[in-house]
């Protein structure tokens, strides 16, 4: 059914990022194949023997995006499945999906891995994933952790400039409206190269703002995140685009409906998904537990042995 992944306990860090030369991982990812043709792939991370967990990442990211969190993972027992959503890394795209759609991708990757309970992570544009799966999925999620979720943009109470930039807002539009344009702005700002990744790790390190400290202190975590951009591009922009816009439409589920327990983390001085969002989110959620702590965008990296608790054994 899917490759049998190899044992990964005390595994360097470094050995799970893979070669500076390509956004390749040393193994090729898992695959599936859903009902519609489809294929579906992952990368695993952590303790092959924990709990199992579906992690969602950020914006336009592959599933590479969990090597920053193997080594918390691997310690709070938990079972790593890093995701490469429709049109990302090597899964086939799903253009005009909505968000509650895409939640069956998952449904059916916890049939064919025979999981009968999983936990749920989500950072940043992963996290409204992550609730979509959440509601789709009541008996099957025992737990969703997310890490500066980004709100429905589609309602009237997110577009208050209290809630998301003009810049959030006008990204997420461009990506339903003009995704051309989104797409040309994607491939100028993305990294596409191994130079160009450890280039944006030295000028991330810069400044005094909570996530160029928190580059500093974890330049292998920031160099993960930015070949799973490289990676999460490897069949064009169309994917990322296609990715941000399902966020950005309507979810077709509302966020009242989501009953599965969910942590919440969010740093306070945040700057691309702002504190008062992670507020607004959680205070229509009816199985809430908000985390609002010192910390940037990364505060789920920076705080992962904490934040990953609830998931392990």
């Amino acid at each position: 059914m899917y490759d049998t992944i190899r044992d990964c306990d005390n595994t360097p860090f470094g050995a799970w990022l893979p070669d500076v030369s390509s956004p390749e991982a040393e193994d090729p990812p898992k695959m599936i194949r859903l009902v519609d043709g489809r294929r579906l792939s992952w990368h695993e991370y952590g303790d092959p023997s924990g709990a199992p967990c579906v992690f969602l990442p950020g914006s336009g990211a592959s599933g590479l995006a969990g090597a920053a969190l193997h080594a918390p993972a691997a310690s709070r027992g938990v079972r790593l499945i890093s995701l490469d959503r429709p049109g990302l890394g090597h899964s086939d795209p799903a253009p005009q999906r909505r968000l509650v759609d895409w939640a069956k991708d998952v449904e059916e990757l916890t049939d064919q891995l025979e999981l009968r309970r999983v936990g749920l992570l989500g950072h940043s544009a992963g996290g409204p994933y992550a609730l979509a799966a959440a509601h789709l999925l009541p008996r099957t999620v025992s737990c969703v952790v997310i890490g500066a979720g980004s709100p429905p943009y589609s309602e009237s109470w997110t577009r208050a400039s209290r809630v998301t930039s003009r810049m959030s807002r006008l990204y997420s539009q461009l990506a339903v409206y003009a995704p051309r344009l989104s797409g040309a702005l994607y491939r100028v700002s993305t990294p596409r190269s191994a130079g160009a990744v450890e280039r944006i790790v030295r000028l991330a390190s810069r400044g005094t703002s909570k996530d160029a400290q928190f580059a500093r202190d974890h330049p292998d975590a920031t160099r993960a995140s930015l070949m799973a951009l490289w990676d999460g591009s490897r069949q064009g922009s169309s994917g990322p685009i296609d990715d941000v816009a399902a966020v950005a439409r309507r979810w077709g589920f509302e966020l009242r409906e989501v009953a599965t327990p969910v942590e919440w983390w969010h740093g306070q001085q945040d700057k691309r998904v702002s504190p008062q969002a992670g507020r607004e989110v959680t205070s229509r959620l009816p199985c809430a537990t908000a985390h609002f702590v010192d910390g940037g965008h990364y505060v789920l990296f920076a705080r992962a042995e904490e934040a990953l608790a609830p998931l392990g054994r």
